[in-house]
């Protein structure tokens, strides 16, 4: 059943906006040329992200320069660059934050080894707006080096900010017992403040940013709570009404109350409570009949004003609707109906406010509002070198699965296509425990402008509706999800959407296993099969990649995975190449530390054991997923080939 566009759109009064493009050094929104579809969709985004400075008077933009990840300080007035922030190699720009109208907190990432993509590095460093007094304020490169990951917890004041510490252990899985420092942000001085007794745990302030509450998880991969009275400095264990899916948010203004993120004990779906850790109780704030709350949307003082839910298309929920950016929010939502929207920053008060729309045929475009001017102006785009005319749209579609479980997911059409017997290419999601939402995908774009249909669909076992909508996935990898993959495709089938005799598969990580799954179950379904950075044995979970060596790891593949030998084996696609019918094409990153390379290898061997024909791509430098741009038009060009002599 197709959800209308309209259904996601909140009634808010409607402001005759003024769009004022901005000429600025940096940007050169115009589209020259397209370039052919296998290299646009490879690129990686111009601009990750633009902050405004509390006074109003600069911007931050996270840029691309010279492949590397940057930034660049802007005088919002002239758009004239103020300041650039790089760093040499392996080190890189992760994301950026205004820690007061002259200083900025700078959060490192770096290049390991031969890794094509850089990865946190826990390191923090703070420079002035115009480019000087930059500091390693904390990390091994720190003033006062120190062995391990910082994380970014809140400011005290404006020469001070607290860090989450989690120490470097040496070993592959053993946490250590986490603490919170004060760092000084002009000479990176630091001091312990507290050290909790929970292993890997996470922190949350309270509102005078004191870290007074802290969750983690036991080796069975179950919840603990720690909490720390108020004037007080022992650590003390305090009971939760959640067993497991609890993310808190905040403390509540004025209360000795926590906002967290957990499932409704009735119904599953995971919502907002207020949660007392005194009594061990929460109440109900609020909880979605069906969809999970997705996105949280918070003011400088972390109080959270509304959330975002997915049901079909992105929807915004006000907790509080008199916060004056809950309002903020209504009125660009009402003004911008062909997207969705985020605020990323505000001004002090808040006469100045960033925010950025997106759509599936939109990609990430920025502009700055001004509510007593009513007044937005655009500031960039993410993606400059794709014109938004020529992508498709996308809507959401609902089918029962032969069971009669409710599945939700997503269809996108070429352009211009009248919407019947299409080829068609099914695209599972990774994860699993993730899910596919309304929005901009290079990878279906892609598809879709060279004439294919893409069905997305949300298989039990996803996240996004519901705990026991996913947990029903456990221990049914390569059984009932499966199905769920092909009872949506048999659904496009009968709608007249695609043509039976030309469907493919395509996924990444788990989407990669499904690849290979799916045809195993309905070998005579899919004329074709593209398995991205796949897991092709169930067994080989336990031995290789980055969960295993998890202090959980086993904890959680002995929930998720089938709990005997032979079910891994009759769900591992390695071990059934035999049923397989479907043309291959087999994609992975040499140096994978999550769908480690010998999943790869092992399904190669397998198909090499039984003569059976596939194509085959493996880069060395690449994990999970293809990050350098020269590997991704490559995968690109190989996957259009391939859908072309197999489905046309």
């Amino acid at each position: 059943m197709e959800k209308p566009l309209e259904n996601r759109m909140r009634v808010a009064q409607t402001l005759a906006l003024i769009f004022v493009v901005m000429a600025q050094g940096i940007v050169n929104a115009a589209i020259a040329q397209q370039p052919d579809v296998a290299e646009m969709f490879a690129k990686h985004s111009e601009f990750t992200s633009v902050s405004i400075s509390p006074g109003g008077d600069y911007l931050a933009v996270g840029i691309l320069r010279d492949g590397k990840r940057a930034a660049a300080i802007l005088d919002l007035e002239t758009k004239a660059v103020k300041s650039l922030v790089t760093f040499k190699d392996p080190l890189e720009v992760a994301a950026i934050r205004w820690l007061n109208d002259e200083r900025l907190l700078v959060t490192m990432a770096r290049k390991i080894g031969s890794l094509e993509m850089p990865g946190g590095a826990g390191e923090l460093y703070a420079v002035n707006a115009d480019g000087s007094k930059g500091k390693n304020i904390f990390g091994f490169m720190g003033v006062e080096p120190i062995a391990a990951s910082g994380r970014y917890l809140g400011k005290l004041d404006d020469d001070h900010i607290l860090v989450e510490v989690h120490p470097w252990s040496g070993v592959a899985g053993k946490d250590l017992q986490p603490s919170v420092m004060r760092v000084n942000i002009h000479n990176g001085r630091t001091r312990e403040l507290t050290k909790t007794n929970i292993r890997g745990a996470t922190f949350l302030l309270d509102e005078d940013k004191d870290a007074r509450f802290a969750m983690g998880m036991d080796d069975d991969f179950n919840l603990i709570f720690s909490y720390r009275d108020k004037g007080k400095i022992d650590w003390r264990p305090v009971n939760s009404p959640f067993t497991k899916d609890v993310s808190p948010l905040t403390f509540e203004q004025g209360k000795e109350r926590i906002l967290m993120l957990a499932p409704d004990p009735e119904t599953s779906v995971i919502g907002v409570f207020s949660y007392d850790p005194l009594k061990g109780e929460a109440e109900k704030v609020y909880v979605h009949p069906v969809a999970d709350v997705s996105r949280l949307y918070s003011d400088k003082e972390d109080q959270v004003y509304g959330v975002r839910i997915d049901e079909y298309y992105p929807e915004f929920i006000a907790l509080d609707s008199s916060h004056e950016l809950a309002q903020v929010q209504q009125t660009l939502l009402a003004s911008f109906p062909q997207g969705y929207v985020y605020q990323t920053s505000a001004t002090e008060d808040r006469d100045k406010i960033v925010f950025v729309v997106s759509a599936p045929n939109l990609p990430a475009r920025y502009y700055l509002f001004e509510p007593e001017k009513k007044k937005a102006t655009f500031l960039l785009d993410a993606y400059p070198h794709i014109d938004p005319k020529i992508l498709a749209t996308q809507d959401a579609i609902e089918l029962s699965a032969r069971d009669g479980t409710t599945l939700r997911g997503y269809l996108t059409l070429p352009p211009n296509s009248k919407g019947k017997n299409l080829p068609m290419v099914v695209m599972p999601h990774g994860g699993p425990h993730a899910r596919d939402m309304w929005g901009y995908d290079p990878s279906v774009q892609m598809l879709a402008i060279e004439g294919y249909a893409v069905l997305q669909i949300n298989f039990r076992g996803s996240t996004g509706y519901g705990t026991n909508f996913r947990d029903a996935g456990y221990g049914e990898w390569g059984r009932k999800t499966q199905e769920d993959i092909i009872d949506a495709t048999y659904w496009a089938i009968n709608e007249g959407i695609a043509d039976k005799n030309r469907l493919a598969i395509f996924g990444a990580s788990f989407g990669g296993y499904s690849a290979l799954q799916s045809p195993i179950l309905d070998p005579d379904l899919y004329k074709a099969a593209i398995g991205y950075v796949g897991v092709y044995d169930l067994d080989m979970l336990y031995t290789t990649g980055d969960i295993e060596t998890a202090r959980w790891g086993e904890a959680y593949l002995d929930t998720t995975l089938p709990d005997n030998e032979a079910d891994r084996i009759a769900q591992s696609p390695a071990r059934n190449v035999d049923k397989l019918k479907a043309a291959l094409f087999i994609v992975h990153g040499v140096d994978d530390h999550r769908a480690a390379f010998e999943h790869a290898e092992a399904l190669r061997d397998a198909l090499d054991e039984i003569n059976y024909p596939y194509e085959w791509l493996a880069k060395d430098g690449e994990g999970h997923g293809f990050y350098d741009v020269d590997n991704r038009i490559e995968l690109n060009n190989k996957v259009l080939a391939f859908l072309e002599k197999h489905l046309n």
